[in-house]
């Protein structure tokens, strides 16, 4: 894309034919059972727009728990991912090697996904804005997002990982992230 520096606006879009690079970092992903998501009401067909969201202001949020900025952090989110097996969210190091920043997002994964679902329900918007769930930086023009889903799917988070979580474990009730 080609954008006007003040204002952003896309003047311009070409397809580029670049060979693949790879980024050898540290992440933090959540996984969700889909009879999780479904038990919550949702529905499948809201699962890419849910985990967008997520994904997108769970980025925006983590210098809340690790002082970095969101360009510095990357994400993707996939209803089905190839390794996983269930819906999944994964948040990385935007530095070769990593810097820290998804290391303390695991420390603080509780801290961290309920101020996440929280600013997304305090907004006052619709159905999604720059303040809660949209990027400026999304390679996917911000399609599929589902406010109201995104929610629901932390909710689900929150509420597996207290479910799950030992009575013994010095983390219990935080979510069950994963890291690398």
């Amino acid at each position: 894309q080609r954008k006007a520096l003040i204002s952003n606006e896309v003047l311009g879009e070409e397809p580029l034919d670049l060979g693949a690079r790879d980024l050898f970092t540290k992440a933090v992903w959540f996984e969700v059972e889909n009879r999780s998501l479904t038990g919550a009401g949702l529905i499948e067909a809201q699962f890419p727009g849910a985990l967008h969201a997520a994904e997108h202001a769970a980025i925006g949020l983590l210098p809340l728990v690790a002082s970095s900025d969101r360009w510095d952090i990357g994400g993707v989110s996939t209803a089905l991912h190839a390794d996983t097996g269930v819906p999944t969210i994964f948040v990385y190091d935007g530095h070769a090697g990593g810097a820290g920043f998804a290391e303390r997002g695991f420390e603080k994964a509780k801290a961290w996904l309920t101020a996440t679902r929280d600013a997304i329900e305090a907004c006052e918007c619709e159905s999604g804005c720059p303040s809660c769930v949209q990027s400026p930086k999304c390679g996917n023009k911000n399609n599929p997002l589902d406010k109201d889903a995104a929610v629901t799917l932390i909710d689900v988070l929150l509420k597996d990982a207290r479910d799950s979580a030992a009575p013994e474990d010095s983390r219990a009730g935080a979510p069950a992230p994963n890291a690398v």
